[in-house]
């Protein structure tokens, strides 16, 4: 499985999870959500949010062993971690709880909530590819999509395979990176990317540091098209 091919597969596995969150979401949405309702809406997300956790994992693990190169070692453990449904009543909460009751801000409680739990459902994935890495004692790197990538995950794409387990693992709702594992830094799927952010923040910071090195970055990427590391 090449890069592409997993960017294509894990959207085929998020996508109906969107769907179906937002569906659910409507059912609750402009009157005020008891105890119970609130009972009912994590009962129908959790099994979603599990199915689609367990998929992106299987998907992690296929990709990260098409990419390993041989080695003398066993494969590393590519299960991710146990999922828990007080994470996810936590995250939802937070995007969920009051706003849906509130007509001013039904449409971006849902779309946000949205986003929580897809992310939740592509963590399993990152979790998987991160700590296979770490076994194996491979770098990995964060490589955008660029559909809705921030300026500071373009910055962290700058930095290429330097990444370890524990190193930069947080993730944000909407975040479109993808984790690639790296053995050989002179060849590796997504390369081209790294390397125009590279190129854009060392042009566009030069002298710079801090907020201001950021600013201009972000001046700069809206100039700038960075290429997609899985276009064929």
């Amino acid at each position: 499985m090449n890069l592409a091919e997993y960017r294509a597969a894990h959207d085929r596995v998020t996508a109906p999870v969107a769907a179906a969150t937002v569906s659910t979401l409507r059912g609750l949405a402009g009157r005020p959500v008891t105890g119970t309702g609130w009972r009912l809406l994590l009962d129908v997300l959790f099994p979603i949010v599990v199915q689609g956790r367990r998929a992106t994992g299987e998907l992690a693990a296929r990709f990260y062993l098409d990419q390993r190169p041989p080695l003398e070692l066993p494969a590393p453990p590519l299960e991710p971690p146990p999922y828990r449904r007080d994470a996810l009543d936590r995250a939802v909460a937070r995007t969920a709880r009051t706003r849906l009751s509130e007509r001013a801000s039904t449409r971006a409680a849902i779309s946000d909530t949205t986003a929580t739990v897809v992310r939740h459902v592509a963590q399993a994935g990152r979790d998987v590819l991160v700590t296979a890495a770490q076994t194996d004692r491979v770098r990995w790197a964060r490589v955008p999509t660029g559909r809705e990538t921030c300026a500071f995950c373009w910055l962290l794409a700058s930095r290429g395979p330097v990444y370890r387990s524990g190193d930069m693992t947080h993730w944000h709702d909407r975040c479109d990176c993808l984790v690639v594992p790296v053995s050989n830094p002179d060849d590796w799927e997504g390369r081209a990317t790294f390397l125009a952010a590279q190129r854009l923040w060392r042009d566009s910071t030069e002298g710079l540091s801090g907020r201001d090195a950021l600013n201009a970055f972000r001046r700069a990427l809206a100039r700038t098209r960075t290429p997609d590391p899985t276009a064929t």
